[in-house]
C-alpha cells in the first residue's frame, strides 16, 4: 500500500534538512530486491544517504572551484560623450582610470551616448571594448551592459548616473554603481551665477563685495559662494551621490566639503585625484627649455568649459593691457579646443595676444612659454592646465579659485585674510613675504584682480632665481599630490574592497557561526553590507523620488512608442496601484 501523505511529507522534510549547494534530493524512493516487494527506506537511513551524496557533491564542487582559474571582473564606464585625452583634464583622467584597470587585469567596456569618432579609435587601441547606445534606449543599454558583464559601473558625471543608474539597478543589482564627479558641478554652477551677478551690477547680500573693482567683486563673490540647501543642481547632484555605492572625488576641498557640509557619509567617498606618472615628469625635466630660452606666457583649456571663456575674455580686457603696459614686446598664446567665434575674435596681432586653437600636444603649447596664466574667476574641481604646465616645467600665475585643492594640507574653501579684505589702495603689500609664499607653491596663486594678477604674471616672467624656485616647487607638488602608483592605489582598493567578504555579520543573516561554516547562508560582501545599512540612499530609489527615470521612460515611449529593457521592480509598480 503506498505510503500516507503525512509520511511522506514529513521524509521530505527530513531530507530537506540536509540541502546544501543546490543540492536537490526528492522523497525517499523505493527498493526493490530480488523475490521480495517494494520496500522505501526508513528516514533516518534516507536521510543518512542524502548527507552523503550531498557532502560528496559538495567537496567535489570545491574542489573543482578551486582548480578552475578565477575569471576576471569587469568595469563599464558609462558616459554621454567619449572622453577626450587630447582636449580636456577630464579625458585625460578618465583615460588614467581605464588604463588602470586594464593593468589590475579587469575588462574593461566604454558606453557613450555618441556616434563613433577618433576618440572611440583611440579606445579600441587600447584594447577598450566600446559600445555605442542612443540616450533613453533601455533595451540597447541593458545588451551593452549584457555584454559587458559588468560588476561595476563607473558613471561619468551625476547626469550620467540620473540617466543610467535604474537601469543598471534593475538589469544587473550585484553590480557596484560608483559616480565618477570630475567636480563637484553645482560648486561651480554657483560660483558661475555669482561673477554673473556681480559683472551685471545687482547687489548681493554680501555688500563688502561692492568695496573694490569689479575684477576684485568678481572674484571675491565665486569664493563666497557656496550651494544652499534647495539648490536645483546640488540636490540633484547629492541625491546622485547617495543613490551611488562609492563616488570618486577629484579635490581634497570638495571632499572636505561633501562630508563636513553636506553631510555625505565619508564610506560612500573616495579621493581620486590626477595620476601623474614620474618617468614622464622627468622626461619633461631633462628634455626642458632654461628660462633663457623661453618668453612669452600661454594658457590652455577647452571653450566647451565656460570658466575658461570668462577666463580668457578678463585676460584679454582687463588683464593683458595690464602686463602689455610692463612688458611691451610680451606675447600671449591662447590653446584651447571648440573656440567659438566670439573666442576667435579676441586674438590681436598688434597686442602680442594669439589665439591659436587646439594645440596638437602638451607640450608644444608649454615649451617656449616663460609662464602659464589661469585667469579663473570661477571653477571646481583640480585645474588640469596648472598640473600640465608643472609636469613640463612652467611655473603659474593663477587665482585661488585656480590654485584650490593644489595647496598641500588644504583641504578647505579658501578664506581672505584681515589683509586680503582690504582694497588695493589701502592695505600694505609685503614683497618679501609674497616671494616667500609663492616659492612654496609652484607658482603665485592669490590674485584677487586684474591688477594683482597682472603684478604677479610680470614678477614672474622677469625674476629668474623666482622662476627656478617655483619651477622646481611645481615638479615637487606633482609627485607630492598626484603620484600615479599612490593614487590609483587608492581608487583600487575602495574597487576592489566592495567585494570582498565582510566578516561582521549581522545576526539576522547569519545566526550563527555555525551557519555559516555548514554553509547554510553566505557571507556577504562589503558592498552588500553597506546597501543593508545605506538607509538614505535606499530612500532615495522609491518611485515618489525618481523623476528622472520615468522621465527617460516617457522620452523613449514618445520617440519609440515603447518601453524596452527591465521595467519597474513589481514592488513599485503595487506600491502606484
Amino acid at each position: 500500500a503506498p505510503f500516507p501523505a503525512s509520511r511522506v511529507d514529513a521524509m521530505r522534510a527530513t531530507a530537506a534538512s540536509f540541502l546544501c549547494g543546490g543540492v536537490s534530493v526528492a522523497a525517499a524512493p523505493c527498493r526493490r530486491h530480488h523475490g521480495s516487494p517494494p520496500r522505501r527506506l526508513a528516514n533516518p537511513v534516507f536521510a543518512r544517504n542524502a548527507h552523503r551524496t550531498i557532502t560528496a557533491a559538495s567537496a567535489e564542487t570545491k574542489s573543482s572551484a578551486l582548480s578552475a582559474p578565477t575569471p576576471k571582473r569587469s568595469v563599464l564606464f558609462v558616459s554621454f560623450l567619449w572622453p577626450e585625452a587630447s582636449s580636456s583634464a577630464a579625458g585625460v583622467r578618465t583615460h588614467s582610470l581605464l588604463r588602470a584597470f586594464a593593468d589590475w587585469g579587469w575588462q574593461v567596456h566604454f558606453l557613450a551616448c555618441a556616434k563613433p569618432n577618433a576618440h572611440t579609435a583611440s579606445l579600441q587601441q587600447s584594447e577598450v571594448t566600446v559600445h555605442c547606445v542612443l540616450p533613453n534606449r533601455g533595451g540597447d543599454f541593458e545588451q551593452a551592459l549584457h555584454e559587458s558583464n559588468a560588476d561595476c559601473v563607473v558613471f561619468d558625471r551625476f547626469t550620467a548616473e540620473e540617466a543610467f543608474s535604474y537601469r543598471v539597478k534593475a538589469a544587473r543589482p550585484n553590480a557596484a554603481r560608483i559616480l565618477d564627479m570630475q567636480d563637484l558641478h553645482s560648486l561651480r554652477y554657483a560660483r558661475q551665477a555669482a561673477v554673473k551677478e556681480c559683472l551685471a551690477g545687482q547687489k548681493t547680500e554680501n555688500e563688502t563685495l561692492f568695496q573694490t573693482s569689479n575684477s576684485t567683486r568678481a572674484v571675491r563673490a565665486s569664493l563666497a559662494a557656496v550651494p544652499v540647501a534647495g539648490d536645483p543642481y546640488l540636490s540633484r547632484e547629492l541625491a546622485s551621490v547617495l543613490r551611488s555605492d562609492l563616488t570618486l572625488v577629484c579635490s581634497p576641498v570638495e571632499l572636505r566639503m561633501m562630508r563636513e557640509t553636506f553631510g555625505v557619509p565619508i564610506s560612500k567617498l573616495a579621493l581620486a585625484s590626477f595620476f601623474c606618472d614620474e618617468g614622464e615628469l622627468q622626461k619633461n625635466s631633462d628634455t626642458g627649455n632654461s628660462f633663457r630660452q623661453r618668453s612669452g606666457f600661454t594658457t590652455i583649456g577647452t571653450f566647451y568649459h565656460p570658466p575658461n571663456v570668462d577666463g580668457v575674455r578678463w585676460l584679454r580686457f582687463e588683464v593683458w593691457p595690464l602686463i602689455r603696459s610692463e612688458l611691451p614686446d610680451a606675447t600671449m598664446r591662447v590653446y584651447g579646443s571648440y573656440p567659438t567665434e566670439a573666442v576667435k575674435q579676441l586674438h590681436s596681432k598688434t597686442e602680442g595676444f594669439h589665439v591659436l586653437g587646439f594645440a596638437e600636444s602638451i607640450e608644444s603649447a608649454m615649451a617656449d612659454a616663460r609662464v602659464l596664466l589661469a585667469p579663473l574667476r570661477f571653477g571646481a574641481g583640480i585645474k588640469g592646465k596648472i598640473v600640465d604646465a608643472w609636469m613640463h616645467g612652467v611655473p603659474v600665475v593663477t587665482t585661488p579659485i585656480g590654485a584650490e585643492g593644489m595647496v598641500p594640507g588644504v583641504d578647505k574653501l579658501w578664506t581672505e585674510s584681515e589683509d586680503d579684505s582690504d582694497s588695493d589702495t589701502e592695505k600694505k603689500s609685503d614683497p618679501e613675504k609674497e616671494k616667500n609664499e609663492n616659492e612654496t607653491w609652484g607658482g603665485s596663486w592669490r590674485s584677487l584682480d586684474a591688477a594683482g594678477f597682472a603684478r604677479d604674471a610680470v614678477a614672474l616672467h622677469e625674476d629668474s632665481a623666482a622662476w627656478e624656485a617655483t619651477r622646481r616647487r611645481g615638479r615637487e607638488l606633482v609627485k607630492i599630490l598626484f603620484p600615479h602608483e599612490k593614487n590609483l592605489d587608492t581608487v583600487r582598493q575602495e574597487m576592489e574592497g566592495l567585494f570582498e567578504t565582510d566578516g561582521d555579520l549581522p545576526l539576522e543573516r547569519a545566526r550563527s557561526s555555525q551557519a555559516l561554516k555548514k554553509g547554510l547562508v553566505k557571507p556577504r560582501t562589503v558592498l552588500e553590507k553597506r546597501r543593508a545599512e545605506d538607509f538614505v540612499g535606499q530612500t532615495l530609489w522609491h518611485h515618489s523620488l525618481r523623476s528622472t527615470e520615468y522621465f527617460s521612460r516617457w522620452i523613449e515611449v514618445k520617440e519609440t512608442g515603447g518601453d524596452s529593457g527591465v521595467q519597474a521592480e513589481p514592488r513599485d509598480v503595487e506600491e502606484i496601484r
